[in-house]
């Protein structure tokens, strides 16, 4: 049985990439419009990644390059700030309610008055 890896392949993210950017210009933001920031942050994480691999591999100039369009689009789409911390509790749950939902004869009969 083969496991699936932690990382992608390189073609998967470079697909991811290739595909993302194909949507990006189909869309074509104008000038006035800017990309969320969910877009940056998905383009961050894909060239980090695969900056990772070329690192991996040996070719430390394609990962410098790599990794600073990485930093790019990780500034653009709000960096590294986690979030704002948020005091949240749940409710206290309601007890039960108990219900006898079974179907049992009328003790009067049908109704046969038709």
């Amino acid at each position: 049985m083969r496991t699936q890896a932690t990382e992608p392949s390189r073609w998967q993210l470079r697909w991811d990439l290739a595909s993302t950017h194909v949507l990006l210009w189909l869309a074509h933001p104008s000038e006035d419009k800017v990309l969320r920031p969910e877009v940056h942050l998905f383009l961050a994480d894909r060239y980090g990644r695969l900056a990772r691999h070329h690192q991996r591999l040996g070719h430390a100039r394609r990962a410098l390059v790599l990794n600073q369009k990485a930093e790019e689009h990780c500034r653009l789409g709000g960096g590294n700030e986690p979030p704002p911390a948020v005091a949240m509790a749940m409710p206290v749950p309601r007890p039960r309610v108990l219900v006898d939902a079974v179907a049992r004869p009328r003790p009067w009969g049908p109704d046969d008055a038709a």
